[in-house]
C-alpha cells in the first residue's frame, strides 16, 4: 500500500520535489551534458576526506572505522567506480551497463560507482571477502556486506525509530537530515539536485567531496542511494531497501535521514551505488 501511495505522490510532485525514484520506477530522463564536473572551477568543492584514526584500509584502498552503536565497520565513503572496477576485472560475466550506459556524464576513478543492482552489490561483497581472506588482510570470521537498514540509521545519526520493519520505519522521524534540522540544506551539505544550490556538481562527485559527519562517514546524505540487506517489506519479500537520496533529489521529504526507498533487487539506475561495512573484529 506504502508503495502505491508513493507513486501516486510522485506523479503529483512538481518542482525539486520531481525527481524521485518510486518503487518500481518510469525511466528517468538521461542527463545529456558531456562530463560530470562542478559547473565553475572557481568553486568546485575540494576533497575534504581524511583517513580517521582507528580505522582500516583493505586492499583496494577502501578505508573503514567503527560505528559506535553497531557491530560492524563501516566504509566511511561508497563504493567507487575504481573498487568495482577491480571486481569486474576478475570476474567474467559482470553486467557491464555500470561503465557507460548513456548515462552522459563522465565519472573518474574515485567517483561512486552507479547502475548496480542489490544483486551487483552483494556479488562484490562475496567476492571482496573471499579476495581478503586469500591474501590474509581479513580474518576467518570476518566479511564484507551491506549494511542493516538499523545500522545505517545509526550511521547517518538517528535516534530510536519507532517500528518493526524498514517500512514502519520510514519517514517516521521528521524534520531530520543528514546535516541537521535546517532547511533548506546549507552550503556544503552534500552533493543533491541542483535546484537546491547547495553544490557545484552537476551530477556525482567524489568520495570525500564533502565534510563527514560526527561518526566521520561521508556522503550518508546525497551522492549516489546506497542499497541495504533489508526487505522493505520483511512479509512480501518485493523490494529491498535504499538510504540516503543523491544529486538527483531535491525535495525535502525523500532527504530525511529516516527515508527509505524501496526497489526491486535487479533494478539499476544511474543514482543507485552502495556502501560496505566489515562485519568481525
Amino acid at each position: 500500500m506504502r508503495q502505491t501511495l508513493l507513486l501516486m505522490a510522485v506523479i503529483a510532485l512538481v518542482g525539486c520535489g520531481k525527481k524521485t525514484t518510486p518503487a518500481e520506477p518510469e525511466a528517468k530522463a538521461q542527463p545529456t551534458e558531456a562530463a560530470n564536473k562542478p559547473e565553475s572551477p572557481e568553486t568546485e568543492l575540494k576533497p575534504v576526506a581524511k583517513i580517521p584514526a582507528k580505522s582500516f584500509t583493505n586492499t583496494l584502498g577502501m578505508v573503514f572505522k567503527p560505528v559506535p552503536g553497531t557491530e560492524v565497520q563501516f566504509c566511511i565513503w561508497e563504493t567507487r567506480v575504481k573498487d568495482y572496477a577491480a571486481y569486474a576485472a576478475a570476474n567474467a560475466g559482470v553486467d557491464e551497463s555500470w561503465k557507460d550506459f548513456g548515462r552522459g556524464f563522465k565519472q573518474a576513478d574515485t567517483h561512486p560507482v552507479v547502475h548496480v543492482n542489490w544483486e551487483d552489490a552483494k556479488a562484490f561483497c562475496e567476492w571482496l571477502t573471499k579476495k581478503e581472506l586469500a591474501a590474509g588482510k581479513i580474518k576467518a570470521g570476518q566479511k564484507y556486506r551491506l549494511p542493516k537498514d538499523a545500522e545505517w540509521s545509526v550511521a547517518v545519526g538517528l535516534g530510536k525509530e519507532l517500528g518493526d520493519t524498514p517500512e514502519a520505519k520510514d519517514g517516521g522521524i521528521k524534520d531530520v537530515y543528514p546535516w541537521g534540522k535546517e532547511w533548506p540544506p546549507p552550503k556544503g551539505a552534500g552533493n543533491y539536485d541542483k535546484e537546491l544550490k547547495v553544490d557545484n556538481y552537476k551530477y556525482t562527485s567524489p568520495a570525500g567531496s564533502f565534510a563527514a559527519n560526527k561518526l566521520g562517514l561521508h556522503d550518508m546524505g546525497g551522492n549516489v542511494w546506497e542499497w541495504c540487506e533489508d526487505w522493505y517489506d520483511p512479509a512480501a519479500k518485493e523490494y529491498h531497501v535504499l538510504r540516503g537520496a543523491s544529486w538527483y533529489y531535491g525535495s525535502p521529504d525523500f532527504l530525511l535521514s529516516s527515508y527509505r526507498l524501496g526497489l526491486s533487487p535487479g533494478h539499476r539506475d544511474f543514482d543507485l551505488g552502495f556502501r560496505c561495512v566489515l562485519v568481525g573484529e
